[in-house]
């Protein structure tokens, strides 16, 4: 029977053989001379990581140095990959069978058993062996390279052609075939290996998609080798075209492109269950990939637009705040203007007898200055007549009088005038449009500040009792803060209806400043409690109120990160309880 030679694989020798290598052991043998001691073999080891098989031949005279060389192989080298075939003297074979798990030493024999055949058929073995871990290895990283690059790709801004030929080339290098990457309109992208990309594709893409029907499959797979794309593909390539697989990359509705793997039968006959599901699986994150990032884009378009929107509304409720403030100053004017007038009245009364005391003090000084001028005339008579006037004249007058009711005339005309400075110092602060910047403000400052503008509506029947700590530090508006006190308080004068009493309260609990108004009136009645914030919403007759007053505090607490509840007070009356952190 004739020998048929078999392809050996690349192997090393550790140690002497016993006898001369056959020619076609010789032939693969990767060193001219078996390895030996020292450090000359552990540099060809480290410069040859890929070697599939050593075999180690181990006596008594040098398995000490072969343990050392072992142990250089699998502990510092970490080389857990090369097949070890060990035949050993008897005498070693004890030492050897107890580094076996250690050293993974894959084949102990005897030296005995050493042949030709024999070493033949066990470099064979092991050498499938290695192959087979190695495709298997290799597999793993395909896998993994696959599924750092999905990952990678999630976090990518868009999905471009670019990433598509990304992915087909893994996609290509996990069943090592051959592929071709095609657009939506069926046009070649590209070819894996790129080497394939000068062949004519036209005639079999064409068969491809010739009663092609993909409905809603991730992926289809094409195991009829008669099939004119395989038959074509196989005359192009020169390589049987057993089978294919088509991966559509898809978007909602829309196809982004195909990828076409060719596949001859020794990759069908590699193909198992858990490799298409993994196609499958690949296949339907890229198309969650894809059609999240369209999301995304339709989203952030939304959301600009809402944002834009937002800007408007925080406009419109800028201006509906001091529509508000105006329609509270309408409301205060005539008030305000009587509670300017009387102070001003009051100074322009003080005008008469201080014209009245100010000619009287011109005359009595121009007598003064004429007997002045007698002194230097030396005339004793007229001296005499001009000191005698001057006496009556103060006499007339009561000069004493005069001088301590003028000073009394301008001190009160001075406070009159300051009180009117003070209104309108107020009514400016009030009136100006808020602006949104924040800092800190004393609450109880601003609330003094407001009840200043309402000073003429807290007289005559309406008491206000006040429970206020010296200082109430508030981080915000303090303009928008006033808005809110002269809400509240007016709404309690204008339900008490002239007569009955307002009591308000600033307290510190916690981190929080709490603000209690409440009054005596009628309060609110339960069928419109629900609607108070409402903008718009007022139980006034027309042209009395705009019913944004209660909106426009809930607005500006809520801005403020505060919380406002209303309360029925005890007995009657109504109650609104504030809750304002102090680090808003």
């Amino acid at each position: 029977m004739s020998y048929t030679p078999v392809v050996l694989p690349e192997w090393a020798l550790l140690g002497q053989a016993p006898v001369d290598l056959s020619d076609d052991l010789r032939s693969c043998l990767q060193t001219s001379e078996p390895l030996g001691p020292g450090k000359a073999t552990q540099k060809w080891l480290k410069k040859h990581p890929d070697l599939p098989v050593l075999v180690v031949i181990a006596t008594t005279d040098n398995h000490v140095w072969i343990f050392e060389q072992l142990m250089f192989i699998r502990e510092r080298l970490q080389n857990t990959q090369l097949r070890i075939i060990c035949f050993a003297e008897e005498e070693c074979m004890e030492s050897f069978a107890e580094q076996i798990q250690g050293w993974q030493i894959h084949r102990l024999q005897a030296l005995q058993e050493w042949s030709d055949g024999f070493l033949r058929n066990l470099l064979m073995a092991e050498s499938e062996a290695f192959n087979a871990i190695g495709g298997q290895r290799r597999r793993r990283e395909s896998e993994l390279a696959l599924l750092t690059w999905l990952a990678r790709t999630g976090r990518d801004e868009s999905l471009s052609n670019k990433q598509l030929r990304e992915v087909s080339a893994l996609l290509t290098d996990l069943l090592g075939a051959r592929s071709v990457l095609l657009d939506p309109d069926h046009e070649l992208l590209g070819t894996y290996p790129a080497e394939m990309q000068g062949l004519s594709w036209h005639d079999t893409l064409d068969a491809q998609f010739v009663g092609l029907t993909l409905s809603e499959q991730p992926i289809r797979v094409q195991l009829d080798a008669t099939l004119p794309v395989h038959e074509k593909a196989t005359d192009i390539i020169g390589a049987h075209i057993r089978g294919s697989i088509l991966i559509p990359f898809r978007c909602y509705e829309e196809i982004r492109g195909y990828l076409l793997i060719l596949l001859t039968s020794e990759q069908l006959a590699n193909l198992d269950v858990g490799t298409v599901n993994l196609l499958e699986k690949t296949a339907d994150q890229l198309r969650v990939l894809i059609e999240r990032r369209q999301s995304e884009q339709r989203l952030r378009v939304q959301y600009d637009r809402l944002q834009e929107t937002l800007k408007q509304l925080y406009s419109t409720q800028e201006q509906l705040f001091h529509a508000e403030k105006l329609s509270s100053l309408g409301q205060l004017a005539a008030g305000i203007a009587h509670e300017i007038n009387n102070p001003v009245s009051f100074v322009l009364s003080n005008f008469e007898p201080l014209d009245e005391y100010i000619s009287g003090m011109s005359e009595l000084i121009r007598l003064h200055d004429q007997f002045a001028q007698t002194l230097d005339a030396g005339d004793e008579q007229l001296r005499q007549q001009l000191r005698n006037t001057i006496q009556d004249r103060e006499k007339s007058i009561d000069l004493e009088f005069v001088l301590e009711d003028v000073f009394s005339l301008v001190a009160d005309s001075r406070n009159g005038l300051s009180r009117v400075c003070e209104i309108v110092k107020n009514l400016k602060n009030f009136a100006h449009k808020d602006q949104l910047e924040s800092g800190d403000f004393d609450l109880v400052a601003c609330y003094h500040d407001s009840v200043g503008i309402l000073r003429h509506q807290l007289q005559d029947g309406i008491s206000i009792v006040e429970q206020l700590p010296d200082k109430a530090l508030l981080e915000g508006n303090s303009g928008m803060m006033g808005q809110v006190f002269i809400n509240l308080i007016q709404n309690s004068i204008h339900a008490m209806l002239g007569q009955g009493s307002i009591s308000v309260a600033i307290t510190e609990v916690a981190d929080e400043w709490i603000i209690q108004l409440s009054d005596t009136g009628p309060g609110i009645p339960d069928d419109v409690r629900a609607k108070i914030y409402d903008p718009f919403f007022t139980t006034k007759p027309v042209g009395e109120g705009t019913g944004l007053g209660l909106s426009t505090v809930y607005s500006i607490i809520e801005r403020h990160k505060g919380r406002i509840e209303y309360k029925a007070g005890e007995g009657s009356g109504a109650c609104f309880e504030i809750r304002l952190p102090r680090g808003a």
